[in-house]
Formats: structure tokens, sequence, C-alpha cells
């Protein structure tokens, strides 16, 4: 599921599974992933339990890797969009997965 993509965000963000099945019932299997030209190497994205247990922590690491030599330039805005795809994430995996 795409939360958010290049036409319209300077963000693509999408839910995925870590293990590589087509369908996952477990939360913890899901992984939301993060692309973007301004971010480094060291950022793919984050587990359900990370962002569910600490969504902060998540957009402070990101924060932390952004290069601010590519474009395109990323704002506090573009920072608080990323954190409302983050929680759209947990609550869709919320509503979908039955396992805490």
């Amino acid at each position: 599921m795409a939360y958010s993509r290049w036409t319209n965000s300077v963000w693509f963000t999408f839910g995925t599974l870590n293990n590589g099945t087509m369908h996952s019932k477990k939360r913890s299997d899901w992984y939301f992933a993060i692309l973007c030209d301004s971010l480094g190497n060291n950022i793919g994205g984050f587990g359900y339990e990370e962002i569910k247990n600490d969504v902060d922590k998540c957009i402070s690491a990101v924060r932390k890797s952004i290069d601010n030599e590519k474009p395109p330039v990323i704002t506090e805005k573009e920072l608080r969009e990323l954190k409302e795809y983050m929680l759209e994430f947990v609550y869709d995996i919320e509503k979908d997965c039955e396992e805490p």
C-alpha cells in the first residue's frame, strides 16, 4: 500500500513485508519503506513496532539522515507530512492485522 508518491510529495512511502510473504496478519512483519533522494543510505524505513512505540524518534532519525546537498529540500512541513503517513500506516496495520 502506497501512502505517498513522488507525483504529489517529496516522499515515496509504502507498507511492505519484512519476510517476503504475500500477506501477513502479524503486525511485526510489516515495514514502512521511505524513499527520498535527499536521504542518506542509512534510512530505508521503519518497522511497525518502531513507529508505534516512538514515531517522533523515527522522524528524528529521518531528520538526521537528510543530505542538504541533494534536492529536494526537506522542510519541517515535509517531516510533518511524513509523520502523518507513518501514523496512517500504523492505523492500517492495526485495522488489518489481528495479532498485536
